[in-house]
């Protein structure tokens, strides 16, 4: 139901407020991904910022960590001052920062503003969310929620597409650049027709749980990539923040079941259907996020495609999803949301086991069916997965609600960089080690830093037999870190059948 005083506005302005909150929400997602075709220019140190495989991890984890841990704190302010007045500040922050890390100098000055966009886009998901559903009547709400969350996966989908061809024709920075003139526009759009929606309630701003759960996902995330920098899990540098980063999850779940005004609201996941539909979110992110880390050297380094080239593989991705999102729904109504969810899991994690068999011959067409397959299946996950964790949740909480999910969500896909880089430089480093006997010690240092580094040292060095051994040592890495995604996302099956059958809480 919607609150009493939401404006019911009339289908034209329907169309052009959800319009709005769909570019907002595409937007945002989009930079969860965009990055991830420039981190072999990234890595170069003439052409980008000379970074290593930890600091490329971190610039595209900054803003994912960032978004995730901001995220509960957005979806408390959309529902104390009002989704409108959330999403305008989201846009204008995020407009400035996104600015700022297009001209960034040092690998540390791009990791800062990547994270201070993240605040940004966290203000702006809850919004746009909250938006499309208090401005829909129960009927539409369906709709509402397929067509939302189309946006948020086809933009996570095609931020590789835009970065490959803004990289094949522009700097580095211009993957950020692009975010001013969107989100000038939908700052526009907002002030021409998105309603001020009633707030029933102002609730305070929680900061101590925003201290806790900032404080915690950084400290897991800072843990597990500081593994993939050649540390080992027994090292203080990975076992002081990792511990450090799980005991403040804890205590700030402890804290918000307490609070009255939680900004992360934990009773949310005595829902069953809540907590499943959120979980299985978080599970779908991880694989596919994950993906797009490891597929971008794929694409690039072991098939040698261009930026572009390697966009454009990987496009299909964001027809699969909005055609699986826009099927969804009809297919839920006949079906239900565990068969439709379930099927869509069970293909998804065949397209990630595609890459235990993936090799430098494999063609490109055969790469781009599975991104297509990939995306199809993704779609018929996120929208049954969205729809269950929302069915039923009071308007005056969804804020609250799409907050929760939308962290999640987020949360799947920094872990899926974190593991995935993790994983990736470890097995990478331990196979390549083996051919750079004889190399200089700042040579191999190099080497070992990336497959992009390995090659360029290849070539400088004159060594034909590392540009062979970087590139086995690279798929091999890549298929440990695809089977540790396959087994991982299995789990979401398991959530679907316990959690998403039946009817709603």
């Amino acid at each position: 139901m919607t609150v009493a005083d939401d404006p019911v506005v009339r289908p034209r302005i329907w169309a052009a407020v959800l319009g709005v909150a769909v570019l907002a929400q595409t937007v945002s997602a989009m930079d969860s991904s965009v990055l991830n075709l420039a981190v072999k220019t990234l890595a170069d140190p003439v052409l980008g910022l000379g970074a290593g495989t930890g600091e490329l991890a971190w610039a595209i984890s900054a803003y994912t960590v960032v978004y995730a841990a901001a995220m509960f704190a957005g979806g408390a302010l959309a529902d104390r001052f009002g989704p409108r007045r959330a999403l305008s500040t989201g846009l204008v922050v995020f407009m400035v920062t996104s600015s700022i890390a297009a001209f960034s100098a040092t690998p540390l000055e791009l990791v800062l503003a990547r994270g201070a966009m993240g605040v940004g886009a966290a203000l702006i998901t809850p919004a746009t969310l909250s938006v499309a559903l208090r401005i829909s009547e129960p009927a539409q709400r369906p709709k509402a929620v397929a067509i939302w969350a189309s946006a948020a996966a086809v933009g996570l989908a095609i931020g590789p597409i835009v970065g490959g061809l803004l990289l094949s024709r522009f700097w580095w920075g211009s993957v950020f650049l692009l975010n001013v003139p969107v989100t000038a526009i939908c700052l526009v759009g907002i002030g021409l027709w998105v309603p001020r929606l009633h707030v029933a309630q102002r609730r305070p701003l929680d900061r101590p749980g925003l201290a806790l759960s900032f404080g915690g996902l950084l400290g897991v995330v800072y843990g597990v990539i500081q593994i993939g920098g050649d540390v080992g899990w027994d090292s203080p540098s990975v076992l002081v923040p990792l511990m450090a980063g799980l005991a403040l999850l804890a205590v700030f779940a402890v804290q918000q079941s307490r609070s009255s005004a939680p900004s992360f609201d934990v009773r949310l996941f005595l829902r069953r259907r809540f907590a499943g539909g959120g979980l299985v979110l978080t599970v779908a992110f991880f694989g596919i996020t994950g993906q797009l880390f490891y597929a971008s050297f794929y694409l690039q380094d072991i098939l040698g495609l261009s930026p572009l080239g390697a966009g454009l593989a990987i496009a299909p991705t964001a027809v699969g999803i909005l055609t699986g999102n826009l099927w969804a729904p009809a297919l839920v109504r006949r079906f239900s949301v565990r068969r439709v969810a379930s099927i869509g899991m069970i293909v998804a994690v065949a397209t990630l086991a595609c890459y235990l068999v993936f090799d430098a011959s494999t063609p490109v067409v055969l790469f781009g069916f599975m991104m297509l397959v990939q995306g199809l299946a993704m779609g018929l996950v996120v929208v049954p997965a969205t729809s269950a964790a929302m069915d039923n949740l009071p308007a005056e909480r969804s804020g609250a609600g799409s907050a929760v999910t939308s962290g999640l969500r987020q949360l799947g896909g920094t872990l899926g960089i974190a593991v995935g880089s993790t994983i990736l430089s470890a097995w990478y480093r331990s196979e390549l080690r083996p051919a750079l006997v004889g190399l200089p010690d700042d040579l191999a240092r190099q080497a070992l830093g990336s497959a992009q580094a390995a090659l360029s040292v290849a070539r400088a060095a004159g060594r034909p037999e590392l540009t062979e051994a970087a590139t086995s040592a690279y798929l091999h890495a890549m298929r440990i870190t695809a089977g540790t995604s396959v087994v991982l996302c299995l789990s979401g099956l398991v959530l679907i059948a316990v959690c998403l059958g039946g009817p709603s809480d």
